[in-house]
């Protein structure tokens, strides 16, 4: 039994045996070594954007033809730009604001000029009936070479640009012309946008020796491009005079920040209302200074009896600008009577008083005569009675009358009262740019005016419109009749004054 028991332990014992073998814990595995793997390196930090260019661009360059050299700055900044002459004189193009601002840095005026609106297109028709004339055309071609380089840090490409002009038989100007710019051009950063004023596609060129001969002037252009020329050699050929070479090139150019008020007119500057005005040595409300040998003449305030509305004020404006066009100095006086006259000029230092009276305004064309002669019905026929006289003098030293003749809106009148608001070839003078003008002998300033440089093409046009006959003055019929009266005046005036000189 004993024995019995014992085996009974046994297999007992060996059942019990598996269930303690799990119920212990086992021992863990033997840890691997850990791998060793190569420290990833720090992220380097983003790498800036780069600053973008400063939005503005600044040009000067000098020029160069014959033995006449002048420079230009041209700042560009946004809508609007800049021309800095080698003088006093600038201009700023407001594209914005659709006018152009003439400055005088030595008298410290300026004078405001719309751009130009599209003519009339029956104002630039084929001539009828006693007008003669024909048609001109200007041709302009630009052509990409293919070529490229790079100048100021800029990439620029080079450009050929040709003009041409063609005449009809019947034309009164066939003079030939041509002009070629072989040049190297960048473009303008998309920060800037003016471009300069519109250039017209269609015009009148009168003949200065007959009113009524006028030839129809036509440009043909490509589209509007943004190059901007750094350097060209243009070679202008006029008639049969020798071909004049001008070179320009670029001595500075540079990105930067300009002061928006460099494209505003500055608070101290006054207004002027003509570019005689403009290129005076003094302000409107000031004499100036008087030069030796010179004759000065005060002009007291136009009367008008006639008994028609007319703008006595812009008209006697008007006289003093018709003789300081032609180097006569002339001052307006404020007096009511002779004697306040007399004293005033003496004060001022004139040595006559030109005293003026509209005394007829009529309308020759409604007469059986004016019918007969062909004067326009509404056309108008004024008389200015004039005296020129010392201060105190008791007799005048010219008393007389001048007429009119028929006149009317449509007219191309050289008259008195001066609307143009453009640079006179004076100014010019002062800048250098009229020499270089005269040297490319007669090519016609509205030619020249096709290139893609603003500081030649805006000088040029200025001079085109400065220098060309007027086709039509936006003036009242009145207005217009005694202001043809006048310039018949100042005429008379003027060959009076130089008997004096003789």
């Amino acid at each position: 039994m004993t024995r019995a028991l014992t085996m009974a332990g046994i297999w007992l014992m060996s059942l019990m045996l598996p269930a303690a073998a799990l119920s212990q814990t086992p021992k863990p595995a033997p840890k691997k070594p850990p791998v060793k793997t190569a420290a990833k390196p720090a992220a380097k930090p983003a790498a800036p954007k780069p600053e973008p260019p400063p939005p503005d661009l600044s040009v000067t360059s000098r020029y160069l033809a014959g033995d006449k050299t002048t420079a230009g700055t041209v700042m560009m900044h946004g809508p609007r730009q800049r021309v800095s002459y080698d003088s006093g004189m600038s201009s700023i193009q407001q594209c914005d604001a659709h006018q152009n601002i003439q400055l005088n840095a030595d008298t410290r005026v300026y004078l405001a000029i719309p751009d130009p609106v599209a003519p009339d297109p029956t104002a630039a028709a084929a001539p009828t009936g006693k007008q003669k004339g024909g048609h001109i055309t200007y041709a302009t071609t630009v052509v990409d070479t293919g070529e490229h380089k790079e100048m100021f840090g800029f990439p620029v490409r080079r450009l050929k640009t040709t003009v041409t002009k063609e005449a009809s038989a019947d034309a009164w100007d066939k003079k030939p012309e041509r002009v070629e710019i072989d040049g190297w051009y960048a473009d303008l950063p998309e920060s800037i946008s003016c471009t300069g004023a519109p250039a017209p596609e269609r015009e009148l060129r009168v003949d200065p020796k007959d009113a009524a001969t006028r030839d129809v002037v036509s440009y043909l252009r490509p589209p509007p491009s943004r190059a901007y020329p750094f350097a060209y050699t243009m070679v202008t050929s006029s008639g049969n005079e020798a071909p004049v070479t001008t070179t320009m090139e670029a001595t500075e150019v540079q990105r930067t920040k300009l002061d928006p008020q460099l494209f505003e007119v500055p608070a101290d500057y006054v207004a002027v209302r003509s570019a005689i005005q403009l290129a005076a040595d003094h302000r409107p409300d000031e004499d100036g200074p008087k030069k030796p040998g010179t004759i000065r003449i005060g002009i007291a305030p136009l009367q008008n009896s006639s008994g028609q509305s007319m703008s006595t004020t812009d008209l006697t404006q008007g006289l003093a600008d018709s003789f300081a066009q032609n180097a006569t100095d002339a001052v307006l006086l404020k007096g009511t009577n002779p004697a306040e006259l007399a004293e005033e000029a003496k004060q001022r230092s004139c040595d006559f008083i030109l005293t003026n009276n509209v005394s007829e305004m009529k309308h020759p064309g409604k007469g059986m005569l004016g019918k007969i002669g062909g004067a326009p019905a509404d056309g108008l026929a004024a008389k200015v009675d004039y005296a020129l006289a010392s201060p105190g003098a008791g007799k005048a030293t010219l008393n007389s009358s001048e007429h009119s003749g028929a006149s009317s809106t449509q007219s191309a009148l050289n008259v008195a009262k001066r609307v143009s608001v453009y640079v006179t070839p004076m100014m010019m003078m002062r800048s250098g740019y009229m020499q270089m003008f005269s040297s490319m002998g007669n090519t016609a300033p509205g030619m020249m005016a096709q290139t893609q440089d603003p500081v030649f093409s805006s000088v040029f046009r200025l001079v085109d419109m400065a220098t060309k006959p007027k086709i039509q003055v936006a003036l009242t019929s009145e207005d217009a009749a005694a202001g043809a009266a006048l310039q018949k005046e100042v005429d008379s005036v003027l060959s009076e004054l130089k008997k004096r000189k003789m």
